[in-house]
């Protein structure tokens, strides 16, 4: 993306969160959509910008779950202040919460109980949310593995994604039993979560979130440590849950995550 914002866009912006003054960028940005700080009397902001298929439609569900977490849950989440589209981009305005993503918490800690004690708060965190009452009108019966694979269907089909037909007809040759499902994140990976004062205390990226399988979260949670017994322990110490099988985080992390 070009490192400038359109003026009317910023304009729009300045009705809500007064005069900007400059803004920049992250030093490192995500593969979805570019995040741009906004600087103002009132303090710094952020904004994300996308500007092609599926990314801006991502970026319209973000700003869609963002207003229904806010106005139905507790959940630590950014708050919304608007999005705004053109023929060219999309843009999501929020506020800017404190801390840094988790992975690079991990990376600045001195000691392994630092570690530790990260992903025992992270876990806690996403225990949490698969206890919080989801927006009412997200809960169906539907099942939203089976929604996963259409769109799996879709992505093959339509984007360049990891994975392929082999690996989507074994995904929907060999599905995971059946798993009450609960408000998830839907991409909760440890660069998705920041951590403040020593803990992990707030959820960014939320286009994925759903009423699905809390499997999918532990998942992907879990899978820069997978092979670190020790960190792994740590993190279900603070989920104080079920933990998934082999089977299954290779189902949604080597399988389905693939597709997305």
């Amino acid at each position: 993306m070009n490192k400038s914002i359109n003026p009317a866009i910023l304009d729009q912006f300045e009705t809500i969160i007064g005069k900007i003054h400059s803004f920049s960028f992250p030093k490192r940005q995500g593969a979805t959509s570019e995040v741009i700080f906004l600087h103002t009397d009132n303090g710094q902001f952020v904004c994300k910008a996308a500007q092609t298929s599926p990314y801006r439609e991502w970026l319209l569900e973000e700003a869609r779950v963002m207003k229904h977490w806010k106005e139905q849950t507790n959940l630590p989440i950014p708050t919304f202040y608007q999005f705004v589209e053109n023929n060219e981009e999309s843009f999501l305005l929020m506020s800017l919460e404190k801390g840094i993503p988790l992975r690079e918490a991990l990376l600045k800690a001195e000691s392994d109980q630092e570690k530790y004690a990260l992903l025992e708060s992270f876990g806690a965190l996403l225990k949490q949310l698969h206890e919080t009452k989801p927006p009412t009108s997200w809960v169906t019966k539907e099942s939203w593995l089976d929604e996963q694979l259409e769109k799996a269907i879709y992505n093959l089909q339509n984007y360049e994604v990891d994975g392929d037909q082999p690996l989507l007809d074994k995904l929907k040759k060999h599905k995971p039993i059946p798993f009450k499902q609960t408000l998830i994140h839907g991409d909760c990976t440890i660069d998705n979560v920041l951590v403040s004062n020593g803990r992990v205390g707030t959820f960014i990226d939320l286009a994925g979130s759903a009423y699905g399988d809390p499997r999918y979260d532990i998942a992907l949670a879990t899978r820069s440590i997978r092979n670190n017994e020790e960190m792994l322990q740590a993190f279900y110490k603070g989920y104080e849950g079920e933990t998934i099988t082999e089977e299954e985080f290779d189902y949604f992390d080597r399988g389905l995550y693939e597709f997305f």
